[in-house]
């Protein structure tokens, strides 16, 4: 059964705390998540929190620019080691003034370098994590706030230059997240104001895609995560058209075509169970989330207490 966790043992400030993301560093969990007084709020941080193997550590403030907006940070762990910290600033009080930032860190997140713009365009937002292909390319998931389209950066050079691809001829469809299939499909799913995921594909690396096209699956207009693991995809969501207050697992055994019914984590008449992160340490499947906008909260399960092939 899940066991939930609240993440933050104290109220903090700012008060509302949204948009986590975990990456694991060296066999050790790490997570990310902007606070702030509400969007696009110009006292908007990032904050940061490590687990020792039993405890979370209180927050640390890794980004803070006062005067400006912040939001949805990305963690990931580069080919070389290397922690990357993906976020937005905004240059207006408005997502559509967006631009893509990032700090390295070569400690574990103990330190971080400066802020370097990765893309110039504004209205570009993170929000799924990056991929490294089989080519070798870095894939980092993106859309466009002011047309409310999925896209993707790609890096040729080990994340120094990106250009950015990926019209999917989708309008009303945002946050994608992707895998890699084993023939080298690249699939996108995607977060929609129409009740339900999209989906695209790619055949070429990330260059070009098919044109999205909803699925059966269900989405309020909500952040989801997605995996693959071994042949598993495991997709965490809001099994609702309308509403973000229950919180679902959903497992494809073919590469997308068809999905299992909804395993649900949580679900209540009333709340907010969004954005869910997952990752999969120690034989377990953790799904981290923002609660109530809130706090940020943690639901695990065995491996073997789920079907994952």
């Amino acid at each position: 059964m899940p066991r939930t966790e609240m993440i933050l043992s104290r109220e903090i400030f700012p008060p509302m705390h949204h948009a986590v993301s975990v990456e694991l560093v060296k066999d050790k969990m790490i997570a990310v998540w902007y606070s702030a007084s509400y969007e696009t709020a110009t006292d908007t941080v990032i904050s940061l929190i490590r687990h020792d193997g039993k405890h979370w550590s209180d927050p640390e403030t890794v980004v803070e620019f006062p005067g400006f907006g912040l939001g949805n940070p990305v963690l990931w762990k580069a080919p070389n080691g290397d922690l990357w910290l993906l976020f937005v600033v905004l240059s207006e009080r408005d997502w559509k003034s967006s631009v893509i930032f990032r700090k390295i860190s070569k400690d574990m997140g103990k330190t971080w370098s400066v802020m370097d713009r990765i893309f110039d365009q504004k209205g570009l937002m993170t929000k799924g994590r990056p991929l490294v292909l089989s080519n070798g390319s870095y894939v980092i998931p993106v859309y466009d706030e002011k047309l409310w389209a999925p896209m993707v950066l790609i890096s040729e050079n080990g994340g120094s230059n990106w250009n950015l691809h990926g019209d999917t001829t989708a309008v009303g469809v945002i946050q994608p997240n992707i895998v890699e299939l084993d023939d080298g499909t690249l699939m996108m799913l995607s977060r929609s104001k129409m009740g339900k995921m999209y989906i695209s594909h790619s055949f070429n690396h990330g260059f070009s895609w098919t044109s999205s096209v909803p699925t059966n699956i269900p989405n309020p207009n909500s952040g989801t995560d997605l995996v693959k693991y071994k042949k598993t995809l495991i997709l965490a969501y809001n099994h609702s058209t309308v509403a973000r207050n229950r919180l679902d697992l959903a497992f494809s055994y073919n590469n997308g075509l068809s999905w299992t019914n909804p395993v649900n984590l949580l679900s209540e008449a009333v709340g907010e169970y969004s954005y869910p992160c997952i990752l999969i340490h120690d034989d377990e499947l953790h799904v981290f989330f923002t609660y109530n906008r809130m706090n940020i909260a943690h639901e695990s399960l065995k491996l073997e207490e789920i079907k994952v092939k």
